[in-house]
């Protein structure tokens, strides 16, 4: 019996099958350049696809995706104040743009710690990956008793955040 369930990636919520409604639970992960995880944990392993001859690992299938001027099959409200295809970190019902945590290398709102390091190239920007232009690795961590703690947070696009987070609070 096959069974099929598709969960929504920016909140966590069952949008289809048996389990809709329910949420699993965040953790807290991070993207990085795979030269950062090659250099930290040399013995790492790499989630490739099972079928390499379905896409070719490194091409990106989508393009100029995060330099259109409008979401690809996008049908909701986009955000008045800001380029919808701006990317922000998000951390609950507030966001970054990642241009100012870029210029400013280390944001700090509290115990919560942005910090924005060169070296990652967007995924979405040429057809091979390896081309794409730098958007940077992100690290969100909180301050705790034991010391800097990772956070779940979202690195996606203005307009996703406006659609999930409508009354949420985006720093530019």
């Amino acid at each position: 019996m096959e069974v099929v369930r598709w969960w929504q990636q920016f909140s966590g919520q069952a949008i289809v099958g048996d389990k809709t409604g329910q949420e699993l639970k965040m953790l807290p992960a991070r993207i990085e350049a795979f030269g950062l995880v090659a250099k930290a944990s040399p013995d790492a392993q790499v989630l490739v696809p099972n079928n390499p001859r379905q896409r070719r690992y490194g091409d990106n299938p989508y393009q100029g995706y995060d330099t259109s001027r409008r979401p690809f099959l996008f049908q909701g409200d986009l955000p008045d104040d800001i380029n919808p295809m701006m990317r922000v970190v998000a951390v609950d019902d507030q966001a970054w743009t990642l241009p100012l945590l870029r210029k400013r290398g280390k944001i700090e709102k509290g115990d919560l710690v942005l910090e924005w390091s060169a070296g990652q190239n967007s995924a979405l920007d040429t057809r091979k990956i390896s081309k794409g232009r730098d958007v940077g690795n992100v690290v969100v961590r909180r301050r705790t008793d034991v010391g800097l703690v990772d956070v779940v947070h979202h690195i996606t696009f203005a307009f996703v955040f406006h659609a999930f987070k409508p009354k949420g609070v985006l720093i530019q």
